[in-house]
């Protein structure tokens, strides 16, 4: 059986895998030789579903912060690949229909403050100008973020790739990992369909496949397998013009931005559904996970139109023209989503094994922060403010293969109200 010697091995092709391999690679001393290995074809699994939202007014300086780093690195992208990469600034437009969301409004600008973000509030002949669709009378208050955008995160996922390259990084597709390599000093390595790979240092950024993987080895991972899912409408420039703003809507729960002329919108059902591959039970464990996730539907409202009806009146009310414009196409696709909704980046507790993983429907806006956070705490480097909130053991003795956890988890989806 062959064998193959690196010194940081990455598990997973992924946004946040291909971050971390640059983010390190960019940091690491000269020689390093950095792997990483997907099962299938980069950026083939949840990365290729995402909505891929980038929003930075966080009211969690934490989260902000991943975000922020998230736009630095494609600025660094760009120079050092000498291309433009289509990230889309619209900005972000956020919307109140009452009292309790004038709450999530006045955060939001206070993050935007904070973060020396443009921003103003909105009238409602401006909302009607940026976003012909919404209906303002159901409007009372409306904020727009300036600096916010969207980016094809496949597009976002082969920059970091190429400039991953670049450096040195060895990446290799179609490799499966069957097993890891654990001894009492720590991790030595991986076992997988094309031999093995020895590194002392393993970074697992495998998504809701990280669940299981990790589980035999006593590594509790805070997060289950849940579904996000969005619609794509028919094309229409009048209402949906391609410069119009991300609007996210926290009364309803739902978020939108223009897609090749047409509006995509995503909705959280009001209790979120959970993988089950096999199809025979609402709830399944995350081992059942499918290696490939397309064409996969939840045995639980399998089209999403449970979720649109429940959602529908809420939704045509903001969007009086969703009662007759067709609707193209239904995405649905898999996040790893944790009871707070933050992300895990952290060591585990087997020496040499780290997890960057749990991005909770935001990993393409945050795969920069992560990517920089994990190389500094790879590689012993001073991080900009704390880890602490993303930290692994932050949800005490936990099972992720525990029904009652996994609707905690799901939960968290169902809540969110931003972006």
């Amino acid at each position: 059986m062959s064998v193959q010697v690196s010194d940081i091995l990455i598990i997973g092709g992924g946004i946040l895998g291909l971050s971390c391999a640059w983010s390190i690679a960019s940091s690491a001393p000269i020689g390093s030789r950095i792997t990483l290995l997907e099962s299938n074809t980069l950026s083939s699994g949840t990365t290729s579903q995402a909505a891929a939202l980038l929003t930075r007014a966080r009211p969690n300086q934490d989260m902000a912060r991943l975000v922020a780093a998230t736009f630095k690195a494609i600025s660094k992208l760009e120079a050092e690949l000498n291309e433009s990469l289509p990230l889309r600034k619209v900005g972000s437009l956020h919307i109140s229909m009452g009292h309790e969301s004038a709450d999530y409004l006045t955060s939001t600008e206070t993050a935007a403050r904070l973060f020396d973000l443009r921003h103003h509030r909105v009238n409602p002949k401006q909302v009607k100008q940026l976003s012909p669709w919404l209906n303002t009378q159901k409007i009372d208050n409306a904020l727009l973020v300036e600096d916010d955008g969207y980016m094809d995160p496949v597009q976002l996922s082969q920059a970091y790739a190429a400039a991953a390259r670049k450096k040195g990084v060895q990446i290799k597709q179609g490799v499966t990992i069957k097993d890891l390599f654990v001894a009492s000093q720590g991790i030595q390595g991986v076992l997988t369909n094309q031999g093995i790979f020895e590194a002392p240092q393993v970074i697992c950024c495998a998504g809701p496949w990280s669940i299981k993987l990790l589980h035999d080895y006593e590594v509790r991972l805070g997060m289950a397998a849940v579904r996000s899912h969005y619609w794509i409408t028919d094309v229409n420039p009048a209402l949906f013009p391609t410069h119009a703003p991300m609007v996210i809507m926290p009364d309803i729960k739902a978020y939108a931005r223009p897609e090749v002329g047409g509006l995509l919108f995503g909705l959280r059902d009001q209790q979120a559904v959970y993988a089950s591959p096999d199809q025979q039970a609402v709830y399944a464990s995350p081992d059942q996970i499918p290696a490939s996730i397309h064409g996969f539907e939840f045995d639980q409202d399998p089209k999403g139109l449970e979720c649109l009806e429940d959602q529908w009146q809420g939704l045509s009310d903001l969007f009086p023209s969703l009662n007759d414009i067709g609707i193209a196409h239904y995405i649905s696709g898999i996040s790893s989503y944790t009871p707070d909704g933050k992300p895990i980046i952290d060591a585990t507790s087997i020496s040499g094994l780290y997890v960057a993983t749990g991005c909770s429907g935001g990993g393409i806006a945050i795969s920069g922060g992560v990517g920089e956070a994990m190389a500094n705490l790879v590689l012993n480097k001073t991080t900009a403010g704390s880890l602490e909130t993303f930290s692994i053991n932050r949800f005490g003795a936990i099972d992720p293969l525990d029904q009652a956890f996994m609707v905690e988890c799901a939960q968290a989806r169902s809540q969110k109200k931003s972006g």
